[in-house]
């Protein structure tokens, strides 16, 4: 086999992959009003950032080696920075369930939820480009308390948004359920 044929194999290979990759089911999560209504309510990950930045210090570690527990040492920054990943994992999935009901808000009431869709999508992206970044910043040893922080405060900032945006349409609502009321006051009687 000459080199030009397994490169050209190699190439097909992973235009197949790419291919199959590209053809796979979205997974999209899709929720409902009272869906949006109960992510609204739910507790935020992002809360328990402090917890996150604490573990991932390097005291508890620097203590163990300095005593001679380097296997001990070794396993506790393991588990710990495999607790930060599933944290950002849980982060993010939640980011994009914020995202989604953002869509449906903005879908259901447009003048309440004013987030256009190229803002979403740029948002989207800036989160899952800094995602990505923690998790080789995080494989790698290096610090990653900005890059949490950014996260936390775009999170924190949808979060408001919606919050926000759910509590006027729960106005608008209001006000037109008193609307009828009003007219049924001023009825024949009432001149």
């Amino acid at each position: 086999m000459t080199l030009s044929l397994l490169l050209f194999l190699a190439f097909a290979v992973i235009l197949v992959l790419l291919l199959a990759w590209a053809v796979r089911p979205p997974t999209k999560v899709r929720i409902t009003l009272d869906g949006v209504l109960d992510a609204l309510s739910e507790r935020r990950h992002y809360a328990r950032l402090p917890q996150i930045l604490q573990s991932l210090r390097n005291e508890d570690t620097d203590f163990l080696y300095a005593n001679g527990h380097d296997e001990l040492g070794n396993r506790l920054r393991r588990e710990r920075k495999h607790v930060a990943l599933n944290y950002l994992t849980h982060l993010q999935g939640e980011y994009q369930l914020l995202l989604e009901a953002s869509r449906i808000l903005a879908r259901f009431a447009p003048e309440v939820s004013a987030m256009d869709e190229w803002k979403r999508f740029r948002l989207n992206v800036r989160f899952v480009l800094l995602c990505r970044y923690l998790r080789w910043r995080l494989r790698l040893g290096l610090q990653p308390w900005d890059v949490f922080g950014n996260l936390s405060d775009m999170e924190g900032d949808l979060t408001l948004h919606l919050e926000a945006a759910t509590s006027r349409l729960g106005e608008r609502a209001a006000i037109a359920s008193e609307f009828p009321l009003f007219l049924e006051n001023r009825g024949p009687d009432s001149k």
